[in-house]
């Protein structure tokens, strides 16, 4: 295997989209009409607070950053195990999310002692995020 091969034959249109498309999802998935009323309460803050982006600017490029950095792996991931298509992207991002992300996020939150609404919201974005990341990576391969 050739790495550098492998990293010039990612399709960079694929992972531009799926990457915006992830950082739209989060926008969406803690939208006040979606689960951010349900996360607001979880954390048990205000609609006001949840509202107020005052000194979130690092938090919101740490999670552009993090969507790419994502969605850079699952393209890599996928193109080496020769994962493609819309469907098997999709189930390739569902097992990559639940194994690694939903448990981490599940333990963590646990010991925290985080309510388990706040772990379910959490653990359910980050799963239809890489399923997202996966079918539209899967769909461009």
């Amino acid at each position: 295997m050739n790495f550098i091969e492998q990293l010039q034959n990612l399709n960079y249109i694929a992972i531009t989209i799926a990457t915006i498309a992830s950082y739209v999802l989060g926008f969406v998935w803690y939208h006040w009409a979606v689960f951010g009323e349900a996360w607001a309460d979880a954390l048990s803050i205000s609609k006001e607070d949840a509202d107020n982006t005052e000194g979130l600017g690092g938090a919101f490029v740490i999670s552009l950053v993090s969507g790419l950095s994502k969605t850079f792996f699952m393209a890599l991931l996928m193109s080496l195990t020769g994962i493609s298509g819309f469907l098997s992207g999709l189930c390739f991002g569902a097992v990559v999310a639940t194994v690694f992300t939903g448990t981490s996020i599940g333990y963590y939150n646990g010991f925290a002692r985080t309510p388990s609404k706040l772990t379910f919201i959490n653990s359910a974005h980050s799963v239809v995020e890489l399923c997202l990341i996966g079918a539209i990576v899967g769909l461009f391969s």
